[in-house]
């Protein structure tokens, strides 16, 4: 049975962040978790309908790279879904993301803070393809650690919320 976000308690979240190691000191919190203990935080966390349903079945059965891998190829497919695309990994983000002719427009891209902040994410999406997707596609016995697992599919989340919010850009026309 799924749990829903409504019926976690303060304490439980609480009680699940601690075990990953948030803490109100500066010191970390060093815990070996088990996946039973971090399913409501990913709960509570991975909110994206499409996220959970690619990944948390096999989060919950301990396949954590595999986890991690169909979060983000799924990322990858929204992003080409979205733009309009068949490129694809690295390649595709820069392409979809460039700030200077972007086919997806995070912002504006009026001030030099909003094309920053363009030219980062697409290097984060970049980033994540060829250094979290790529990974666990080709190396078949790479393992990933549960608190690793959620952190990296947190950040999926992330970045599908990001994705989620920008907007086609519009294309100028060109004279023939």
């Amino acid at each position: 049975m799924d749990i829903g976000v409504a019926t976690h308690t303060a304490r439980q979240i609480a009680d699940a962040a601690r075990l990953l190691g948030a803490k109100e000191s500066a010191r970390p919190l060093v815990v070996s978790a088990t996946v039973g203990d971090l399913v409501p935080l990913y709960d509570v966390l991975v909110t994206h309908d499409g996220l959970r349903e690619v990944s948390r079945q096999l989060f919950v059965d301990g396949h954590y790279a595999r986890a991690v891998e169909e979060a983000y190829k799924f990322f990858n497919n929204e992003v080409k879904r979205r733009a309009g695309s068949k490129k694809d990994g690295p390649d595709l983000m820069h392409h979809v993301f460039n700030e200077d002719r972007p086919i997806m427009k995070l912002n504006a891209l009026r001030s030099t803070s909003e094309r920053d902040e363009q030219a980062g994410y697409r290097f984060i999406f970049a980033g994540a393809m060829a250094g979290v997707r790529n990974p666990r596609a080709h190396e078949h016995d790479l393992r990933d650690q549960p608190e690793a697992a959620l952190e990296l599919l947190v950040m999926a989340n992330h970045l599908l919320r990001a994705v989620g919010k920008a907007k086609r850009a519009r294309r100028r026309r060109t004279g023939s």
